[in-house]
């Protein structure tokens, strides 16, 4: 009885946040929509041929619960230790370059993972923060990540970053989203780790990120996605073991600038 109260008081708190995205969803395809119809009715090649995907779909209202699920249930809290969850070390940059246009993720040699496993904690140092930003190839957190690689070159030299690549939120075969600027992501679910390290390694070679940043994965049990209830995109810092900062659950409250905020209050 107890645990069927808590699910439903959960359920409860989830609706308001859940029915404002399904509402922005709405607008967003009406508005797509009435575009290409404008587009259509003056004879706009581009308008009429361009293919339109709806966001308001059943595998995005999947999606969407599940994320406020995650975020409901995470383990980290502000003030309290920082979930030590497993992760995997990807390895080195591969021949390949980076560059516009549509990247197709490839995967890493097999048998390279066993002995990269660590722990997310293993990169903080006693007295540095570490920022850990939790992220994939998903067009909201692909837009934010030159930002991030100047807060990671404007405060290197007083706290360590780490990037943690995470299930994709919008895989190419799945619940798929607009893309966002000049570079489109080809990325399908993960379908085993190989997978997920080839698809981290080529996003952060495509964006260049410095090599202070530290770049890891999500184990395929998604513990730390769980543990930081992430679900598309979320940054915290770590000072100490303890949460220090507990950045909001993204798309629409992933803020790096609250991040900045927090390193020039702490080191000017």
């Amino acid at each position: 009885m107890g645990m069927a109260s808590e699910e439903l008081l959960v359920t409860l708190q989830i609706l308001p946040g859940f029915f404002s995205n399904c509402l922005f969803l709405v607008l967003y395809d009406s508005v797509v929509l009435v575009k290409r119809v404008v587009a259509l009715l003056s004879s706009s090649r581009s308008g009429g041929s361009r293919e339109w995907r709806r966001m308001l779909t059943s595998a995005g209202l999947r999606s969407i619960w599940n994320s406020f699920l995650l975020d409901a249930y995470k383990q980290v809290k502000l003030g309290c230790e920082a979930p030590n969850s497993k992760v995997v070390k990807v390895p080195g940059p591969s021949s390949s370059s980076g560059g516009g246009g549509v990247i197709n993720v490839t995967s890493v040699p097999a048998g390279t993972t066993t002995r990269n496993e660590c722990n997310l904690l293993d990169f903080e140092t006693s007295d540095r923060p570490l920022v850990v930003n939790f992220g994939s190839a998903t067009p909201p957190f692909v837009s934010h990540l030159p930002a991030f690689r100047r807060l990671v070159e404007d405060f290197s030299d007083v706290a360590d970053f780490l990037l943690v690549y995470i299930d994709e939120a919008h895989p190419s075969d799945g619940w798929v989203a607009p893309p966002m600027g000049s570079s489109c992501f080809n990325v399908r679910k993960h379908q085993n780790l190989e997978e997920r390290l080839g698809a981290a390694r080529k996003l952060t070679e495509h964006f260049s990120l410095p090599p202070q940043c530290q770049l890891v994965a999500d184990c395929m049990d998604n513990n730390a996605n769980v543990a930081y209830g992430v679900s598309n995109e979320r940054v915290c810092i770590v000072q100490q073991r303890k949460i220090a900062y507990l950045g909001g659950k993204g798309p629409f409250f992933y803020n790096l600038k609250d991040v900045r905020q927090w390193l020039e209050q702490s080191f000017g």
